[in-house]
């Protein structure tokens, strides 16, 4: 009886096993792969064999202004549009529930989160340009002058993240609608018989309910900011200057756009795996949505 459990044990192990294999080729061998080269100096451009430098490439990040100005863009993109998305997203829902004409809105606002981001990317670039845009257009008429929105560090900046909230707003949306309609209604039309005013309610049952919802939302939305780059790549190209490098961006421009330089890209991308990894387990832990979750 044990012989034949052990024998279809075995069975089902070698069926498993191809299975097994392409999972460590495509994922485990790559990831062991960039962090052997963020040890190593290796540029394509120089045809040289990779040559062993240490913590050399990590020494690097810290004295490359580029990196520096990448990641003080990431951290504004994180700190002004990810907020934004939130609480609009959560603004939207509450105001569009019971609205007339909710399936429409509703549909409507989904539009910008189907559009992919090269696509939204190529249509904000003519929004934005400077002689034929539309956008400056409708400002003529409102009597302002016309704007260098791509041409200037502080537009261009805000460009980007105007983008990337037009763009993913609805997906806050969507997710803090459908926690919307889970809630019993009778529970919160108990607590206005009660005496409650819309406001209470809305304080102290809707929001600590939608709560886990909302910290779920912000979790993707930081660690999806984090890697953003196909917004960046269409519009900007990262100019005026560095001025709009995302940290994802750099890495692009270092290993695969100009430098060719394997090694340092591979150095800059396990800082990124290193501090998505932590920000996400910091949050997790911090919002307790393991329990929350029941994880």
């Amino acid at each position: 009886m044990l012989s034949a459990l052990h024998r279809r044990k075995r069975i089902g192990f070698f069926m498993v096993l191809p299975l097994l294999l392409l999972f460590i080729g495509l994922t485990v061998y790559p990831f062991a792969y960039m962090i052997y080269m963020s040890f190593h100096r290796y540029t394509l451009a120089s045809w040289e064999k990779p040559e062993f430098i240490g913590l050399e490439n990590y020494k690097e990040i810290f004295q490359d202004r580029t990196a520096r100005s990448s990641v003080k863009f990431t951290i504004l993109l994180l700190a002004v549009a990810c907020p934004l998305e939130i609480v609009l997203g959560i603004g939207i829902a509450f105001l569009l529930r019971d609205f007339f004409g909710e399936r429409t809105f509703r549909s409507t606002l989904l539009i910008p989160m189907m559009v992919p981001p090269v696509v939204a990317g190529i249509a904000w670039k003519m929004l934005f340009n400077f002689e034929f845009g539309p956008i400056n257009y409708f400002l003529s008429l409102l009597g302002v002058d016309r704007v260098s929105w791509l041409g200037t560090q502080f537009f261009a900046q805000l460009g980007i993240i105007l983008i990337d909230v037009w763009q993913w707003t609805p997906f806050v949306f969507l997710v803090i609608y459908a926690g919307l309609q889970s809630i019993p209604r009778d529970v919160v039309e108990a607590s206005l018989v009660d005496g409650a005013s819309g406001w209470s309610a809305l304080r102290y049952i809707e929001l600590p309910l939608l709560k886990p919802l909302i910290w779920v939302v912000l979790i993707i939305r930081l660690i999806d900011i984090l890697k953003i780059f196909d917004l960046v790549y269409m519009v900007t190209f990262g100019g005026p200057g560095s001025a709009t490098h995302s940290y994802s961006f750099y890495i692009y421009k270092v290993g695969i756009s100009f430098g060719w330089d394997i090694g340092y890209a591979s150095a800059l991308s396990v800082i990124l795996l290193i501090v998505v990894s932590l920000l996400t387990n910091l949050l997790i832990r911090f919002l307790r949505l393991r329990e929350v979750l029941g994880l």
